[in-house]
């Protein structure tokens, strides 16, 4: 969910298990025929896309999958491909793709699909009922936040309080994410949410326990093996530890990595362009990095933009004008870097000093200028 404050982790990853054949069948009685149809999804960095016609409102795609995956239906529109127009409604419908025969029916419209025959979808039914009031307590905050002022909004006293009460849902959505893995060992939404849990430090002892309980198969998919690797993370990125390091490519297809910047004070820079917080942040990455990048200060922007928003990513450092490396694998939340540093909502950054220790975490606004004064204040005295 996108929020003013951070922009969170939607629980759409992957699960990788074998190979295996689905279907859809469906029929939206009022669509003309030859309306078009798109299925969407994104796998491994890679956008992949399906498209059929209707005829008398019936529509049908087949296709392999190595894994369930986070999917949409567009009529009419791939909004990845084909800019949507100012106010501009798509008709779309989300859900779960998975080796099964599913069956969509609906009177009028792709948003009202009933969708029967995937146990994945009915699960996730579940889930959605589970943390229906936990939205709504979501909700509440943006519209009070939205309510005040644009002066209120910029205080940065008053943004903090908005952040602090949003942190705290945040630990009411882990525990009901927790609750639904304790309660379904089987299910691949359970991985998913004890992935996303994972990178919490208060509940670690949680999610260990409840990943116990999954059943071997769910261990052993590669979303799975990355838990124990999150659990780990805690560890390596907690202030004081030397930060992993990885290697992911620029734009141009130029191989960076975290070690090349020892001897620097460095930013790690967890972003997207598709995040409202993030790019407000942008001028004062700026900002930092023009008054201090001549005593030794860089920047790396690690992108969590997927396959389908490539060209939107490298838009947003033109527009923003940030001169500093920019990488990404193009994964989404999906990105080894995300996992690797437990990141599941952003902005996110990590400021390691010349001997690549983390020293500081998630230092925004003001934070981050008055922590970079005082380090080039004190390294210019001596």
């Amino acid at each position: 969910m996108k929020t003013p404050f951070l922009c969170l982790l939607l629980l759409f990853p992957v699960l990788g298990i074998a190979q295996d054949h689905y279907s859809i069948t469906g029929k939206v009685e009022q669509l003309e025929d030859g309306s078009k149809l798109f299925l969407v999804y994104n796998s491994d960095g890679v956008s992949y896309v399906d498209s059929t016609e209707t005829k008398a409102g019936h529509f049908a795609f087949k296709g392999r999958l190595s894994y369930p995956i986070y999917s949409a239906l567009y009529l009419n529109k791939n909004p990845y491909v084909t800019k949507l127009q100012p106010r501009e409604k798509l008709d779309y419908f989300r859900f779960y793709l998975e080796a099964a025969d599913i069956v969509m029916n609906a009177k009028d419209s792709l948003k009202n699909i009933v969708l029967s025959g995937s146990k994945l979808n009915l699960e996730n039914e579940e889930f959605q009922r589970m943390k229906k009031g936990l939205d709504g307590k979501f909700d509440a905050l943006n519209k009070e936040f939205s309510k005040l002022p644009v002066e209120q909004q910029k205080d940065s006293v008053l943004f903090a309080h908005f952040v602090d009460r949003e942190k705290l849902l945040m630990d009411e959505n882990y525990s009901t994410h927790l609750a639904f893995a304790k309660k379904h060992p089987n299910s691949y939404l359970s991985v998913i949410s004890l992935s996303f849990v994972a990178s919490q430090e208060k509940f670690a002892e949680a999610v260990e326990s409840a990943f116990e309980r999954l059943s071997p198969g769910l261990k052993e998919s590669p979303l799975g093996r990355i838990i124990p690797l999150q659990l780990a993370s805690l560890a390596k990125t907690k202030i004081g530890e030397i930060a992993p390091d990885l290697a992911l490519k620029s734009p141009d297809g130029k191989t960076i990595k975290i070690s090349d910047f020892l001897g620097k004070y460095l930013l790690i820079d967890f972003w997207a362009s598709w995040c409202g917080p993030c790019r407000a942040e942008n001028p004062n990455l700026v900002e930092a990095y023009k008054k201090y990048h001549d005593n030794g200060f860089e920047i790396l922007g690690i992108s969590l933009d997927d396959a389908a928003r490539k060209e939107a990513w490298i838009k947003a450092i033109k527009e923003d004008k940030l001169p500093w490396s920019q990488v990404s694998d193009l994964g989404g939340w999906d990105s080894i870097a995300a996992k690797l540093y437990g990141i599941n909502s952003i902005p996110a950054s990590f400021l390691l000093g010349p001997d690549g220790k983390i020293i500081a975490r998630n230092l925004r606004g003001e934070d981050l200028q008055n922590k970079l004064k005082t380090i080039f204040t004190l390294q210019a005295i001596k």
